[in-house]
């Protein structure tokens, strides 16, 4: 079979498979989340650094890709004790140093200083961190945590990281973290920055959203292949799909935010990663390195993929949501460590990250749909 048709008929046949194969489980108590949570919550404030910031856990080697992106790290471990514990003296005070190292790291260019260590990803660390900044602080803005002035100041900092991704989108439309092709992934993660910045009311330049749209546009291929960076290739195997199941999810969702998607072709993304993602389990259980053999993805991308999957939830609602809530929530409960920490990837992100994103993923009801401020 060749053509569009086919296509479509072979994405069908993959979301219906996934229903068929995927059984229905019991949604965890509410005291056992509260529990989890709650234990969560004490692992992320434990590992605060003195300066307000979250990530760098037990850094060695000044060139560990564990020293990266603290500005990021930061700011989703902000938004994991907001939407798990915004009453209380401790998480607020450990939220407010949190901001004030984020508003020190933040040049009046919108890019980020060099902190930490000696490597030279400044662009890297950059757009991953212009992009999560950007989304944490629309929540923040929405949930009235700020008194007026650092409201001013979350604006103008989130103006100045927008005047800076200007600079660094690429005339295909897309973003890079390595000067390369553009990155299908981190084209996601900007754009669903930048429409919650559009979403807390402040002006994103209309260009700057429907060229990464465009560039998304070309990629889309829910229940199909979708390239990492390079040019969008129809691939059709078992093999591709699977091995891209988590970057559909994303550039959906990132989509639909921007108001340019479809929520057929997200339940259809969603469908497929649950009939793929033991694999993404097996790389998770690594708990080491990244590309590791013999399944070469990154194991620091399985958090970030099942935390836009429970976006992603939120967003569709409905069956879908009641079918699959439930799985990702028993799944992070026992991936908890017993001290309540999560772990996604030992030597990357470490621990910093990985309980800010169990957390997030726990209470992605809370924070996931954009209030108005």
């Amino acid at each position: 079979m060749k053509g569009p048709g086919s296509i479509f008929l072979w994405c069908a046949f993959l979301a219906l498979a996934s229903l068929a194969c995927t059984a229905e489980e019991e949604p965890p108590s509410p005291e056992a989340v509260k529990e989890s949570m709650l234990r969560g919550k004490k692992a992320l404030l434990s590992r605060q650094h003195d300066d307000g910031s979250w990530g760098g856990d037990e850094v060695k080697n000044q060139d560990s890709h564990k020293s990266d992106y603290p500005v990021a790290i930061s700011s989703l471990a902000y938004l994991a004790l907001l939407s798990t514990a915004a009453e209380g003296a401790e998480a607020a005070k450990a939220r407010e140093k949190s901001l004030r190292f984020i508003f020190d790291i933040i040049n009046s260019d919108g890019t980020m200083k060099n902190t930490r260590d000696n490597t030279p990803k400044i662009h890297e660390r950059n757009v991953w961190s212009q992009a999560f900044s950007m989304f944490v602080f629309s929540r923040i803005l929405a949930a009235k945590d700020v008194p007026d002035e650092t409201k001013a100041q979350l604006r103008t900092e989130t103006k100045n990281m927008i005047a800076a991704l200007k600079k660094t989108q690429q005339k295909d439309g897309g973003w890079t973290y390595n000067r390369a092709p553009s990155d299908t992934m981190l084209t996601g993660t900007v754009l669903m920055g930048l429409t919650a910045a559009r979403g807390a009311g402040i002006v994103v330049p209309a260009e700057l959203i429907d060229k990464s749209v465009a560039f998304l546009k070309k990629y889309s291929a829910p229940g199909a292949y979708v390239a990492y960076k390079g040019r969008p290739v129809k691939k059709r195997s078992r093999k591709e799909i699977r091995d891209s199941a988590g970057r559909s999810i994303l550039l959906e969702l990132s989509l639909i935010q921007a108001g340019a998607g479809s929520t057929e072709h997200l339940e259809r993304a969603v469908h497929t990663f649950f009939r793929y993602r033991e694999r993404f389990d097996k790389i998770r259980d690594l708990e080491k390195g990244c590309h590791q053999k013999p399944y070469g993805i990154g194991t620091f991308y399985i958090f970030y993929g099942y935390f836009y999957l429970a976006h992603a939830l939120e967003e569709l609602g409905g069956d879908v949501r009641k079918q699959y809530r439930p799985i990702l929530v028993n799944h992070f409960l026992k991936l908890q460590k017993k001290d309540g920490h999560w772990i996604d990837s030992k030597d990357h992100c470490g621990e910093s990250y990985g309980t800010a994103m169990g957390l997030l993923i726990l209470s992605a009801p809370v924070w996931a749909k954009q209030k108005k401020e």
